[in-house]
Order: structure tokens, then sequence, then C-alpha cells
């Protein structure tokens, strides 16, 4: 190996650009593609046209690097998974930062109720307290206990958080990310992951990572999965610890992560449950003529997209009278994905409707 392959190997292992929006073409171009984005890109940013511009022959640079890399294939493999571990990364996270929060909003809150309940029993004078405000004095006293158990609590919490975190950060084997990335979805990847959990016995015993992705792959395209380390944990009504897997998968699409959220705990009921990793994310129906679109279909190269998938930009179509208006925003489900969300939920209940009707005939014929 050359050392200018070398070099270009250390970039490709440790680079944070991104080089498909820095030439502007997508994820799976091919060399022909590549090459023509070079060409236009570079001739736009050269020096030499720039002379005012202290970083063009800095970005200049940088875009030869890119195309090098894009162009050799295992340059291209080794940046590409090396991408991929960043995005998971944020992934896990995003996550953890919002368990942090809620633990730290919840422990602000109880100690702003003991305050004030400490507060106001300090305005009353020892002489003139009758028997509800000895009663009060008992509160201000079990408060200050509160805070001091709060305080443990506390401690407690952050240990195992601490535990937690170290563990989330230590993927199984099968979590080994693959070169070949699909396409994102147009909604940001948190809103569009699901959570799986599962009891580690009988068959799901050696349930990998591979296999639980062929399993939720029946519902839509899958960009990327994450299965963590096992876990000991005890259960409720249990008196042992069992041993439970988490994996996190993320659609490429949101109706296809709705379906999974819908039918996965009824398709496979060895589950423990299937949910949102976040949240269940609002879907906004057609309103007045106004629907709500993803800014660029996933196949169009735009550099208002990153991999976070943040940012937008809006565009009205049409000025005729009767026209519809469509705003463009990379965090909103596209109509497309709303419809098929509705459709499905448009069947369940259909076959709830059905399963009811059944039942009432069923009592009817008992009964004559």
């Amino acid at each position: 190996m050359t050392d200018n392959n070398k070099d270009l190997e250390d970039v490709a292992k440790s680079a944070t650009d991104d080089f498909y929006e820095l030439l502007g073409v997508a994820f799976d171009a091919e060399e022909a593609e590549v090459k023509r984005a070079y060409r236009k890109a570079s001739v736009k940013c050269h020096p030499d046209k720039n002379p005012d511009d202290k970083e063009a022959a800095d970005k200049f640079i940088w875009l030869g690097i890119a195309r090098d890399i894009l162009l050799d294939a295992k340059l291209k493999g080794e940046y590409d998974r090396q991408r991929q571990r960043k995005r998971e990364r944020a992934l896990q996270d995003e996550l953890l930062d919002g368990r942090r929060r809620k633990m730290k909003e919840d422990l602000e809150r109880r100690e702003r109720e003991g305050a004030a309940a400490m507060r106001n029993l300090k305005r009353k004078r020892a002489e003139e307290m009758n028997e509800q405000e000895k009663r009060e004095a008992e509160i201000q006293r079990l408060a200050e206990d509160g805070k001091r158990r709060r305080k443990e609590q506390q401690e407690r919490l952050e240990k195992q958080r601490q535990e937690e975190e170290a563990s989330f950060m230590e993927p199984s084997p099968e979590a080994e990310p693959t070169a070949q990335v699909p396409a994102p979805g147009q909604t940001p990847e948190i809103d569009r992951t699901v959570r799986v959990r599962f009891q580690r016995e009988g068959d799901m015993f050696t349930w990998d990572k591979e296999k639980v992705t062929e399993m939720f792959e029946k519902y839509g395209k899958i960009d990327s999965a994450v299965m963590f380390k096992d876990k000991k944990i005890r259960l409720e009504g249990e008196r042992h610890k069992k041993r439970v897997a988490i994996m996190f998968i993320v659609y490429t699409r949101l109706d296809h992560a709705h379906a999974a959220v819908m039918d996965g705990k009824a398709d496979y009921p060895s589950l423990e449950s299937v949910t949102w990793a976040n949240k269940e994310p609002e879907i906004k129906s057609p309103l007045n003529g106004e629907f709500s679109a993803p800014s660029t279909p996933a196949a169009t190269p735009n550099k208002s997209f990153r991999a976070s998938f943040t940012g937008g930009l809006g565009k009205d179509f049409g000025s005729a009278p009767g026209t519809p208006k469509f705003s463009f925003s990379p965090k909103t489900p596209s109509l497309e994905e709303v419809t098929m969300i509705r459709l499905k939920q448009k069947q369940a209940e259909k076959r709830k409707l059905e399963a009811q009707i059944r039942q009432q005939e069923a009592a009817e014929e008992a009964a004559a």
C-alpha cells in the first residue's frame, strides 16, 4: 500500500464530514455520477475563480479526497462503516439523554414540593400552633426526611444510570454495522425507531440481531438496527432476575415502523413488548387542502439533509384557485406514509368490528 493510499485510509476511518453531501451525490451513486459531481463542484470552488475566498483552496482539496475515497471500493467501505457507527452512537446518545432528562425533572419537581412545604411551615410561630399546625410541623419533619431519602435515591439512580450507560456503550458482537446502508426516510431517525424487548428463554435464547431483523423486515425496509448487551432485570411479580434482550430497529419509513408497533406483538406473542423508542410520532391528517409532506424524495440528493435529518425547505406549488398547497419539512411524514398508516388503522378497526358482529351473532343464536 502506498503512502497516499495509507493517508486516504486514515481519512476514511476518521473523517467527520459527509462526503456524499459534499459532492452532492446519493449513497448508492455510480462511479460516473461521482466523477461528474466532482468536476462540477471543483470547477465551482476552484481557487482561481474564488480569489477572495480563503477557504476555497481547502474545499477544493477536500473535494478531491472525497472523490478518491468514494471511487475506491475498499476506502468507501471503510468510510461507510465509520459513518454508520457514528449514526448509531448518535442514536444511543439521544436515547440516553431522554432518560437522564426525565430523571432530573422528576427529582427537581419533588425537591420544589418539599421546599414549598418547608417555607409555609416556617412562617408560623411555635406558640400559636394549634393541633392542625402541629400536624403540619410533622409534615415538615417528614418533608426533611423525604429530602434526605431523595438525595440517597438520587445517588443510587446516578450509579445505576452510569452502569446502564456503560452497558449501552458495549454493543453485542451482532451489532457490528454492515457496509451497505439503505437510504434513510424523511422523518427523524428517533421517530422511525422501534424498541423490541424479549426474555432470553426457550427458542429466544439464541435470537441475535440478524434473526430479529429478519423477523421485522416483513413490515418494511430497515435502515439500521442495534442490539445492546443483555441485562438481568427483576420483573414485576418475579422473585429472581431474568435475562432480557433489547433491540432498537430504525425503519426507512414511518408507516413501516407504525406497522411494526401495531402488529409486532400480535405476530410474535413470545416477545415481551414492541413499542416506540421515544414516543408515538404525531401524524398530521390532510386539512383544508394542505398536506404535510417531505421536502425531497429519498433518491434525490439534497444538501439540506444531513445524517441526523434536520433542517428543511419550504415551497408552494400552484397559484390557481382550488389548487392545494404543500408544506415541505423533513421532520413530517410524507403523504404516502400518512395514507398507509391511516389505511392500516382502518383495517384494524374493520377487523375489530367484524369480530364484534360475529360475537353478537353467536350470542343471538345461543339465546334462540
